[in-house]
């Protein structure tokens, strides 16, 4: 070790190290040059023979050296030294390699970034390979308890959890916050241990709470935010969705459950919240479960085990007062073990494959400007040809010239690694933002670590390789003579010949095409989605999310909130009419509510109609968000809980479950709750999107809230309101109403386009990242394209010189540069359209009734590539066709 510190320290301290070894062989030659003296030999005499006996000065330093550090380790410093002056003395020509790659790099490692801690990363905990989850969640509290007793031998521990929104208060302040339920094992089962206080087990997870009462755990972050890191915050109190829970324990930093993306301020034990006909409804699957296998248990033999069991489960949760066909589709339910390493999260599920789509897109970025720099060398390196003549002259290996050239391109390339890592920080950070929505907040560490960095490490190995290698190998494949008597921009040209240089500008062009089409696939099928028609009117209609229940009311209170909110939103000056729903237009963020249906006392073919939609909405609804009455009546206010049952029907639903006959006055009842049957049908409405605007159609019924029990038990509704035409402070006018009702009613307002740009989030993403990616290829290439041509009129002065000198017009001249880019674009446009015909089917998935085939998309590309590349050649055609021939000559 401290000879490795004795070198390093060498390396540092070079200069003064040469100077003292200097001076001491210097100091050696006197001693040998005095004693031959005082032996009686001359002075002249003394120093020859001094000069034979020690040798060359040069060497025997360069012996001296290799003793203390080898002489490539030393070579290479100093390749590493010259690169970096020549940053100071070619600043252009590395700064632009640095920015070139560092856009390639860092546009990779940032989603890169994104990936791996949204996919790849394992989770904090202990023995992260040993966790497995269930497939195709969600499963119910009775399927949880089966599990659990019948899986002894194959879990070591087993949970079950779920994020909900709830509305928590702190010291004073009530707000809406991620709070995750977890059952008693959860922390026990992952391994941690408490920062702060403790962490709840089995005996705290029990309705209405264990031997401490409602118990919860805060996580690290919320410590750090809303507590200043207060350490005494044991027994500190907060209330989740209403009710007092007892802080017991803060979890350790980093930790942030099973769900990547999510980070839970508040986790509390599962069963708390729950009422016991929640925890008892085989129907209601609302439980992710996880577990981790004995050491012994290897994934397929685990789930060869639990193949045996599940059928079991299924059997003894089974209703057995189900229709036939439905207790047939319970019990035909499948699931299985699947690597739980890295946890499980709907973020994830909804983020995946556009971030891997993105990690191709910004790969291609990359190739783009590996090929960029690539063409850079090439040109540095013909300029650089005399130099490297002069070197081989004077007995430089080749090899020793291709290393010092590969040394030169690795600093620009880490260096612009360097500048691509930081900009990375920002764009991931940026890209997390754009992710996130109103509705959900995305938590993820995008700040700098060692598994990046090694990512960012390996890509500007390859960039060097990619971009390094060919150009070094051919700058120092000359005739020397020949090298030394030309100058670096003189010699055969680039025009009307292929060329190491073309082919980089072929590929750029293709790639660049490719990622154009991309971009306009992307954009076409966002903008095909927001052309959908949602079934009412978007203009002018405001949606009020207020948490009522989370402010305390509940029952008769509850009810008289909403009368009183309904009444005042309705007195607005520029409202035009208001109403009340269980879930809101594009109700993507808050779920839906899907049952079974009869038809006079008939169930419904699940063939036929396979979900039906539900929504309980208030009088006015319809008039409301604008949709169409095709037949009979819309609710009104004497559609009470004591009035006859009724429900509207939508076209759809109308269609499917009825035929041909007429809906009106039929009979239809929901799932297997008493108060839901033989519903009055009064009423059919045009098609209206449930969920998102790329839904297909959808079977949707629309039932009164004033005659649903859960309403008058305690239910939250959401508010839309409709402003006059022309009205702009319709948002602000219902804010200050629900304030003056009671300010400490969580609220959230926006308008329904609002809450569509909402859902399409993921699309947005990629449809901007992907034209941001395309413009950006578009710009190197344009640069390559203008490089190329440029640089070939000026290593071809003479020639076009020559011509113009015979009487060539200068038309001709411009037409023949002209034609030359053009060439080489239309082979790369071509090899462009193919690939993106290739590859187009794997972003099938991602688009919305859009072909990855459609012409549209390519030849807009096309059209773009070939317009910017005959501008980019157009300024040094030009430049060509006015060359005077005099000066040319006379320069030549």
């Amino acid at each position: 070790m401290l000879k490795l510190l004795r070198r390093i320290r060498y390396i540092l301290r070079a200069t003064r190290s040469d100077g003292e070894l200097r001076e001491e062989i210097e100091f050696h030659r006197a001693l040998h040059v005095e004693h031959l003296q005082r032996n009686g030999v001359d002075a002249e005499s003394a120093r020859r023979e001094s000069v034979r006996v020690m040798g060359n000065r040069t060497l025997a330093r360069d012996d001296a050296r290799a003793i203390w550090i080898s002489p490539w380790v030393e070579s290479v410093w100093r390749d590493v030294a010259y690169a970096c002056r020549l940053i100071v003395y070619r600043p252009a020509f590395a700064v632009t390699m640095i920015a070139v790659m560092g856009l390639g790099i860092g546009a990779t490692a940032g989603v890169f970034r994104l990936l791996d801690n949204l996919v790849l990363k394992s989770l904090p905990v202990p023995k992260a390979e040993q966790l497995v989850y269930l497939e195709k969640p969600a499963f119910s509290y009775p399927i949880f308890q089966e599990l659990k007793a019948r899986t002894g031998k194959l879990f070591s521990g087993v949970f079950a959890w779920n994020i909900d929104r709830l509305s928590v208060q702190w010291a004073d302040t009530l707000e809406p916050a991620d709070v995750l339920m977890a059952s008693g094992q959860f922390y026990q089962t992952l391994g941690m241990s408490a920062h702060v206080g403790r962490l709840f087990d089995a005996s705290d997870d029990r309705v209405g709470g264990g031997p401490g009462g409602l118990v919860a755990v805060i996580s690290h972050a919320c410590w750090e935010r809303h507590f200043a890191s207060d350490p005494s915050i044991v027994g500190r109190q907060i209330r989740v969705d209403r009710r007092a829970f007892t802080i017991i324990g803060v979890t350790p930093s980093g930790f942030f459950g099973v769900a990547p993306g999510l980070d839970p301020d508040v986790t509390i034990p599962l069963t708390t919240l729950s009422d016991d006909a929640t925890l008892r409804s085989t129907s209601s699957s609302w439980l992710h479960i996880m577990g981790r296998v004995s050491d012994v248990q290897t994934l397929a033999r685990a789930n060869a085990v639990f193949a045996a069991i599940w059928p079991a489960v299924l059997e003894a949760t089974t209703n057995k007062a189900m229709p036939p066909d439905r207790r047939a589709m319970y019990l035909g339910r499948t699931t299985a073990l699947s690597p739980g390493r890295t946890g499980f999260s709907r973020v994830r599920n909804q983020f995946e494959e556009p971030l891997w789509m993105l990690l191709g897109l910004v790969g291609l970025l990359f190739a783009v400007a590996c090929a960029s720099a690539g063409n850079l060398l090439l040109a540095r390196g013909v300029a650089r040809r005399r130099e490297m003549a002069l070197r081989l002259a004077i007995g430089a290996s080749r090899a020793r010239l291709v290393t010092q050239m590969l040394i030169e391109a690795l600093v620009w390339t880490l260096l612009g690694g360097a500048a691509g890592l930081l900009g990375s920080w920002w764009g991931s950070s940026l890209l997390v933002r754009m992710m996130a929505t109103s509705s959900e907040t995305i938590v993820l560490d995008v700040s700098p670590d060692w598994r990046v960095s090694v990512f960012v490490s390996v890509l500007a190995l390859i960039a060097t390789t990619l971009c390094a290698v060919g150009p070094a190998f051919r700058a120092t494949r000359l005739d020397t003579s020949a090298g030394l008597r030309t100058h670096g921009t003189a010699g055969a040209g680039l025009l009307r010949r292929w060329s190491s240089g073309k082919a980089l500008v072929v590929i750029q062009v293709a790639l660049t095409v490719l990622l154009l089409a991309g971009a306009g696939l992307f954009a076409r099928s966002l903008q095909r989605i927001l052309a959908q028609d949602p079934g009412f009117q978007r203009d002018g209609l405001v949606v009020a999310t207020v948490d009522a229940l989370g402010a305390g009311y509940s029952g008769q209170r509850l009810i008289a909130y909403y009368d009183t909110l309904l009444e005042r939103l309705r007195r607005i000056p520029s409202v035009e009419s208001a109403s009340l729903s269980w879930y809101p237009p594009i109700s993507d963020d808050m779920g839906s509510w899907t049952q079974s249906i009869e038809i006079d006392g008939v169930p419904i073919d699940m063939a036929t109609v396979k979900q039906v939609y539900f929504n309980a909405v208030s009088p006015d609804y319809i008039r409301t968000l604008g949709m169409r009455l095709l037949s009979g009546r819309d609710f009104t206010d004497r559609d009470t809980s004591t009035a006859p049952r009724v429900v509207i029907i939508n076209e759809s639903l109308a269609r499917k479950a009825f035929g041909s006959l007429n809906p009106i006055g039929r009979k239809v009842s929901v799932g297997r709750n008493a108060s839901r049957k033989n519903l009055e049908v009064i009423g059919i409405v045009r098609d209206a999107k449930y969920q998102r605007l790329q839904e297909m159609p959808r079977a949707i019924a629309y039932l009164p809230c004033a005659q649903l029990i859960e309403y008058l038990e305690g239910t939250n509704l959401v508010a839309e309101i409709r402003g006059l035409p022309g009205s702009e402070d319709v948002g602000r006018s219902a804010a200050g109403e629900i304030r003056a009702i009671d300010r400490m009613v969580p609220m959230r307002l926006e308008t329904v386009d609002e809450r569509i740009s909402t859902s399409l989030v993921k699309e947005r993403v990629m449809a901007l990242l992907a034209t941001v990616l395309g413009v950006s290829a578009l710009a190197l290439a344009c640069a390559a394209v203008y490089g190329l041509m440029a640089y070939a009129v000026s290593r071809q002065a003479k020639e076009i010189a020559l011509r113009l000198a015979l009487g060539a017009p200068r038309a001709a001249v411009l037409r023949t540069v002209l034609d030359d880019a053009m060439t080489v674009a239309a082979i790369g446009i071509v090899a462009g359209t193919v690939s993106a015909a290739t590859l187009g089917r794997f972003a099938r998935t991602q688009l919305f009734e859009i072909n990855p085939l459609a012409l549209p998309s390519l030849a807009g590309a096309c059209i773009v590539m070939a317009t910017v590349a005959t501008i980019a050649a157009f300024l040094p055609a030009l430049k060509a066709s006015r060359i005077d021939p005099v000066q040319a000559l006379k320069s030549e």
